[in-house]
């Protein structure tokens, strides 16, 4: 860990999905980072099952900056991409069927191996 990175092997969860990122046409690879290192920082701190996180952050995606949403327990992360920090968690867990959140990309980890 010398150059500030994860242990070597350490990846406690696996994508369970991830959506193409409506910007990038493609899976968005700067979420799949970030949600693989918040995954592995969850696994070095051991807490409780009642244990949940949230943030906003905005990544380097191309040649912009995208901000993203994520969420995260001892069971699994999600992580929303192109969604406004002030937007709740709970709107894009449970969104309204009136008036649907539409994220760029959205993926979803759990307990396994990430890739």
């Amino acid at each position: 860990m010398a150059d500030g990175g994860s242990p070597p092997g350490l990846s406690p969860y696996r994508v369970l999905g991830c959506s193409t990122c409506r910007h990038a046409d493609a899976p968005c690879r700067p979420g799949l980072v970030f949600l693989n290192r918040l995954c592995q920082a969850l696994a070095l701190a051991p807490v409780g099952a009642d244990f949940d996180i949230s943030g906003s952050a905005s990544l380097c995606c191309g040649t912009r900056l995208c901000p993203v949403v994520w969420w995260a327990t001892p069971a699994g992360a999600r992580l929303w991409g192109d969604v406004a920090p002030e937007v709740p968690v709970a709107a894009l867990l449970d969104p309204d069927p009136a008036a649907p959140l539409r994220a760029a990309a959205e993926i979803t980890a759990g307990p396994g191996l990430l890739h």
